[in-house]
């Protein structure tokens, strides 16, 4: 089945659970293959670690005896939002860093993709939008050490959309609503003449993982008062509470599929008998009610920053577990109707998805300049270095510029507009001069636009090639996703 050249895996990488898309090409057909855990859904972004031995669990087996196993194992979750900082865990004698645990969720997905017999060397890698260069780097890094290499990232509503584009393309403004176990993003995007372009954004980090536990609160209570049981649900032995959450889970998932009541069943839960409870509809709604007026109101927020109002939204595409919650499903129809929500037939797996359709068609479409990227010169007219329309990432463009005056220092202006009013961004760079002959001496400007989509520029005198004078990064480009359509400028 498998074969390294037709082949393209995405991974969406997530804060609480991770999934994977491959498409093969099976000769007359592609293939599509969704990778998580044994039970056919996302693959829990969970590490365990033995205390005294340093046995490793991740995934579905991680997520599920976490609370049992909590006294004998070190659990760490949301890696990925920890991933960029520079701490260690100590565990059965060995550091662990960030990098070195989101590594091994990757290993797990990886060993979840091959037993169904795809080995994956390279993939395409889903992040939100904002997430930051040194995240990118390290997830690049764990990734590596997993034995992937990442081909590019794409942004999670923009790998969204590309999933669903075939059914979205009439539109101009589209929301992309992102709910998933551990946090929301929204994202407000435009499309043009086959372009994504993302104009606005918001999130929080309340989700699924938040209600679940909820649930299994007041299933914990409810249980207290029919028994005469009075102990808190933090008391409950640890094997208790996680099968507990689980419950909990699987009857918010009933009764956002209809079920007007659902049932909550523990063996011996805390050994104290069985567990047997139920949840009704009702009171799932009002539960939930304070984290779906949180969303909606996310979603306000993103629509506000992009200057739009509701009537302005095309359509508002649903992915993530925690969009298909009934109670959400209801408010958001009623408020911005029917006909403008867009629920893919699996939302968990649609950024995975998307990331893999970008592996497969990359040559085709890609990321490009949205805007032009060059210095003010002396005069005050402005000298383009990247052209709005080029495709990214790119070559190293290098250019000379010599002084005309004999001051100490030299002076640039990186900006994107000659006109101040408007330029979005201005870099000011400053330089002393350590050449002896000044009237001679030139220097050597180069920018590029790496892999991981960051605008790198630098600077060197022409009497000191072998060090730079000046470097810098901007991780904050206007830029697009080509889908299909024009043909990109020339670089």
């Amino acid at each position: 089945m498998d074969s390294k050249r037709f082949k393209w895996i995405g991974i969406d990488f997530g804060t609480t659970n991770s999934a994977s898309i491959s498409f093969l090409n099976e000769g007359n057909h592609i293939g599509r293959y969704e990778h998580g855990d044994d039970q056919g859904t996302p693959f829990p972004s969970i590490v365990g670690i033995n205390k005294e031995t340093g046995e490793i669990i991740t995934g579905r087996e991680a997520k599920n005896r976490r609370m049992e196993l909590s006294e004998s194992y070190e659990f760490f979750t949301s890696i990925k939002t920890i991933i960029d900082q520079d701490k260690t865990f100590n565990v059965a004698g060995k550091n662990w860093t960030p990098v070195a645990l989101a590594t091994e969720i990757l290993k797990g997905l990886k060993a979840e993709i091959k037993r169904k017999n795809v080995t994956v060397e390279s993939a395409v890698m889903a992040v939100p939008v904002g997430f930051t260069p040194k995240k990118k780097m390290r997830l690049r890094e764990a990734a590596k050490n997993a034995g992937i290499e990442i081909e590019t990232f794409i942004s999670e509503p923009t790998a969204a959309l590309v999933s669903n584009y075939a059914k979205m393309r009439m539109f101009k403004n589209v929301a992309v609503f992102d709910w998933g176990g551990g946090t929301l993003d929204v994202a407000i995007l435009r499309l043009d003449g086959g372009r994504v372009e993302e104009i606005a954004t918001d999130g929080m980090n309340l989700a699924g993982d938040n209600i679940d536990r909820k649930i299994a609160d007041q299933m914990h209570i409810k249980y207290c008062r029919n028994k005469g049981v009075n102990k808190t649900f933090d008391e409950v032995d640890g094997k208790s509470k996680d099968r507990l959450i689980v419950k909990s889970e699987n009857a918010k998932i009933e009764l956002s599929e209809g079920a007007d009541i659902a049932s909550v069943l523990v063996p011996n839960y805390d050994n104290n008998g069985v567990f047997r409870e139920t949840i009704e509809y009702d009171l799932f709604e009002q539960l939930v009610e304070p984290e779906i007026n949180e969303a909606l109101n996310c979603i306000k927020r993103a629509i506000e920053k992009a200057h739009l109002n509701k009537a302005n939204i095309d359509a508002i595409l649903c992915v993530g577990g925690s969009s298909r919650l009934k109670p959400f499903r209801d408010k958001i129809i009623e408020i911005y109707g029917n006909e403008k929500i867009v629920y893919p037939e699996k939302v968990m797996w649609n950024i995975a998805e998307g990331a893999a359709a970008i592996s497969m068609t990359n040559a085709a479409g890609g990321y490009g300049m949205n805007q032009d990227i060059g210095l003010i010169l002396s005069n005050g007219t402005f000298y383009p270095l990247l052209r709005k329309g080029q495709r990214i990432p790119c070559r190293e463009k290098k250019i000379n510029f010599a002084s005309v005056t004999d001051e100490k220092s030299v002076r640039f202006l990186v900006t994107d507009n000659e006109d101040p009013q408007k330029r979005t961004f201005e870099q000011p760079v400053v330089l002393d001069r350590e050449g002896q002959h000044f009237m001679s001496e030139q220097f050597e400007v180069s920018c590029f636009v790496d892999p991981d989509l960051l605008l790198r520029f630098r600077v060197r005198s022409t009497e000191f090639m072998k060090k730079y004078l000046y470097t810098w990064t901007y991780s904050k480009l206007n830029i697009f996703y080509q889908i299909e359509g024009e043909a990109y400028a020339r670089e």
